[in-house]
């Protein structure tokens, strides 16, 4: 039986060093996982600003009528003087009539029928 003690004991203090040995291991498998999970969090791309893109916007009243519309002749209709695809804000009076549209070449208004109040046109700086 004597000699079956110190064999305990080796096998005792093999024990406890395989237990530290396997802390020190768990230790080290945290550290790198944390790591790694900082190094993807950089890695993301950068969120890109958020942007609203439409052929063309449309307010509204209260009772459902277009009121102010931003868009091209080809997406909003027709525009007297306008070519299809240059940009225009159009302003609308309650019975649908445009009274006011503007675009990149100048500024219209209108009367209550449609018919051409004033103009004011942008000319080049020469």
């Amino acid at each position: 039986m004597e000699s079956d003690t110190p064999k305990m004991q080796t096998i005792l203090h093999r024990i406890e060093a395989l237990e530290k040995e396997n802390t020190r291991l768990r230790r080290v498998a945290v550290v790198f996982a944390l790591l790694g999970v900082i190094v993807l969090g950089m890695a993301q791309a950068k969120p890109k600003p958020l942007a609203i893109e439409a052929e063309q916007l449309v307010i509204r009243d209260g009772r459902g009528r277009a009121r102010v519309t931003i868009g091209t002749p080809a997406s909003g209709g027709a525009a007297v003087g306008l070519s299809p695809d240059e940009p225009a804000i159009w302003i609308t009076d309650e019975k649908g009539q445009d009274r006011a549209i503007l675009s990149s070449d100048g500024l219209r208004f209108a009367d209550e029928k449609g018919k051409r109040l004033a103009t004011y046109s942008a000319t080049a700086a020469r």
